[in-house]
């Protein structure tokens, strides 16, 4: 179901509605702190219910793959060379994900493992694989909250660590990450969560931006560190956290 680029173009060129099906999708090692997720891969997303019949560009295209793809038969004895039992049809995505439309909203995205915060921003409507989590939300005070050094420190407090200093932010653990929450009645608070919001969204434009000169490209390092600086002052400030609190 995950197709390149060019497999992609020639579906749409032999059936303009394979589009309706064909998603950009990305995976866990793409995904960079603040950073545009790169296309490089397509996915198939023929979900359940699906009416294969509709799309014959990709009817064709999967059906090379029909043994591969043939669910095994409940009574089946020996060996199978296709999938699991269930109830999916050949050609359909192998679980039900009913959860399908959130990909499409802006929505933060991170990977599962990760030596750092690593939490990006999408608003392309752009599909995951199982090695990512998705916070379906454009909340960039979050964003800014969850990618800073004090964000570090508590990855270090509350998630597993695994070999090579990598952490795993996995949701049974993630659930109980601090977050200060914005008073809009207030307006010190509502003053300190749009704050945050411009440096984030400043750091964004920054991080995707293209210099071609390396004294340019070292300015825009520069740049960007300073203001993750400026944002950790407030952040920990924002946890009742003195400026002597070095995460």
């Amino acid at each position: 179901f995950v197709i390149d680029q060019a497999t992609k173009d020639r579906l749409i060129a032999e059936d303009p509605r394979s589009a309706e099906l064909i998603k950009p999708f990305a995976q866990g090692r793409d995904i960079k702190r603040y950073a545009r997720i790169p296309v490089k891969q397509y996915l198939i997303f023929t979900r359940r219910g699906v009416n294969i019949n509709d799309y014959p560009a990709i009817k064709k295209y999967l059906t090379q793959f029909k043994d591969e793809l043939t669910p095994k038969p409940a009574d089946w004895k020996g060996d199978w060379k296709g999938r699991k039992p269930g109830s999916y049809a050949w050609y359909e995505i192998q679980d039900t994900i009913d959860y399908h439309q959130e990909f499409s909203k802006p929505k933060i995205v991170y990977p599962n493992i990760c030596k750092q915060p690593e939490f990006t921003f999408d608003q392309t409507g752009i599909y995951t694989n199982q090695k990512t989590f998705i916070i379906p939300t454009d909340d960039l005070y979050l964003l800014g909250i969850l990618n800073s050094s004090l964000s570090m420190f508590l990855f270090t407090q509350m998630f597993p660590k695994l070999r090579g200093d990598f952490y795993e932010p996995g949701w049974v653990y993630f659930q109980n990450f601090p977050i200060p929450v914005v008073d809009f009645s207030n307006q010190v608070s509502v003053a300190t969560h749009d704050q945050l919001v411009a440096l984030v969204s400043t750091i964004l434009e920054l991080t995707n931006s293209d210099p071609q000169l390396p004294q340019d490209k070292s300015r825009k390092q520069e740049a960007i560190a300073a203001l993750n600086s400026q944002m950790d002052k407030i952040i920990l400030q924002l946890y009742g956290l003195g400026e002597t609190f070095h995460p």
